[in-house]
């Protein structure tokens, strides 16, 4: 079997929405299922062998995984969807303290004045699990309102107003590949690495992704098995959501433990946390949609009481629609193990996310929407000034240079502006200015550029602006400072 891991930068907002429903206040998911990765490959359906094809989407030798955002506070690093065996207690924090489930015994707990903790579910966030910390990834969402288009008035259309949740462009995801067919290694490759579009509404301003082959570290499955009451467990961790069907071929909500890959076990349900779901795929070759999908959540926590020996426990997909991303589990992780002698005190230590880090890192103010947008708002406006405070300091600390020896630039400020307002990215802007063959780099423009270290200042700007807390501002920098620049006679 060969494993191949990417990541996934979002170029712009990504709708990826959690039910079909086309009413109501529509939210994203907070992870890329490995079905958009799946229908990425699958646009070239027509270019492949029926035996390929078969292989490739049928037959499940090629598994697409989810695509977990990488936390900033531990680059490299996949995250994982908080386990719902977690708890913490009321009116703390999770980042004070966590108790695993099955290892805790509420006649045990005397931390409240001698009586039990009332505790509750973690539930939301995904985190870095290693060393004994969870390293938490922060996901940036916006909310948009639009309108249905009136073709026939050219104009919006009357009482079809709806909303989108999206997640913001700049974060990153990362996935793996796994194909038993290694021929097939490289189609898979070719086909993903490079720029898509996934989600909704991705033929208008939603939707752009960037995917590189990228190695990344992750949590992985322990041999230890966990000791209750005497007995052998063992915790099956749901990394993906999981889809099982029973003897007659319909959809369940009870495996047994053969179904998490476990001959010989029990699952004992009064110690595991499940958590379902249930939606309607999307069929974006036949434009409509596919029967419904009824499963267990990810997060959720099996725990199975054995019978015997379980054999060699490694992580890996179980349940059915493993081609699209479904039932991929970890046996024992190391995040879910306690402290012994403190009544199931988690090891793992859950962290705050670090301000000091930028705005991506920060908490939004609350979770509603309108203190979301408020929060956003403000720091677009401390941006803003920030970048008139850098863009005057260049102006007044360069004025001369640029108006020595007779050398005129109104032409050259405009292009730059120009090539500003057209890329998006920073990295693409600094490739076409300062690049190979970059536009400051050949011609005339190179020639006065050079002159007095014109060029030096003009980087050094850009690195500014770059290096800043606000994230990729650096086109907007640049179509402000060109403007300003300009207007020198």
């Amino acid at each position: 079997m060969i494993r191949i891991k990417f990541e996934c930068e979002l170029l712009s907002d990504v709708i990826i929405n959690q039910s079909a429903a086309t009413d109501g206040n529509n939210s994203t998911l907070d992870f890329i299922p490995g079905n958009s990765f799946l229908g990425i490959v699958a646009s070239h359906y027509a270019e492949y062998s029926k035996e390929d094809a078969m292989t490739l989407f049928h037959s499940g030798k090629v598994r697409f995984g989810d695509a977990h955002p990488e936390s900033q506070m531990k680059p490299g690093f996949r995250t994982l969807r908080i386990p719902a065996s977690l708890y913490y207690p009321k009116l703390k924090s999770q980042t004070d303290v966590c108790y695993v489930h099955h290892l805790y015994d509420r006649n045990k707990d005397k931390h409240n004045d001698g009586r039990p903790q009332q505790l509750k579910q973690c539930r939301n966030g995904f985190f870095a699990f290693t060393s004994g910390c969870g390293y938490p990834a922060v996901l940036d969402r916006s909310f948009a309102l639009k309108s249905a288009y009136n073709r026939s008035l050219r104009r919006s259309q009357d009482e079809k107003m709806f909303g989108y949740e999206s997640l913001d462009a700049g974060s990153i995801f990362l996935f793996d590949v796994e194909i038993d067919d290694d021929r097939l290694a490289d189609v898979v490759r070719d086909n993903l690495v490079g720029r898509h579009h996934i989600g909704r509404s991705r033929t208008a301003q939603y939707g752009e992704v960037l995917i590189r082959e990228k190695d990344y570290e992750e949590a992985c499955s322990h041999l230890d098995k966990i000791k209750i009451g005497g007995s052998d467990y063992v915790a099956v961790y749901a990394d993906g959501r999981l889809i099982f069907i029973d003897e007659d071929m319909e959809l369940t909500l009870q495996p047994m433990a053969r179904d998490l890959g476990i001959e010989n076990g029990e699952i004992d349900w009064s110690q595991s946390q499940v958590r379902t779901f249930q939606y309607a795929p999307w069929n974006g070759k036949r434009t409509t949609r596919d029967t419904d999908r009824l499963g267990v959540e990810k997060g959720s926590v099996f725990l199975v009481k054995l019978n015997g020996d379980c054999g060699l426990l490694q992580s890996r997909y179980v349940g059915a629609y493993q081609n699209e991303g479904f039932g991929k589990v970890i046996y024992n992780p190391d995040f879910l193990d306690a402290v012994e002698g403190e009544n199931g005190e988690a090891k793992v230590q859950l962290l705050e996310p670090d301000t000091n880090l930028g705005p991506k890192f920060q908490q939004p103010l609350c979770g509603t929407p309108l203190l979301d947008c408020i929060s956003r708002r403000q720091l677009a406006h401390e941006a803003d000034i920030y970048i008139y405070e850098k863009v005057n300091d260049f102006v007044e600390s360069n004025k001369k240079l640029f108006r020595s020896n007779g050398d005129k630039f109104p032409s050259q400020w405009g292009k730059i502006r120009e090539i500003a307002s057209r890329c998006k990215i920073g990295d693409d802007i600094r490739k076409e200015l300062l690049g190979e063959g970059g536009y400051l780099r050949h011609g005339v423009a190179e020639e006065k550029w050079k002159k007095y270290g014109r060029v030096e200042r003009l980087r050094n700007f850009m690195d500014d602006i770059e290096s800043s807390r606000f994230g990729d501002i650096l086109g907007k920098a640049l179509v402000n400072l060109s403007s300003e620049m300009a207007k020198m006679k």
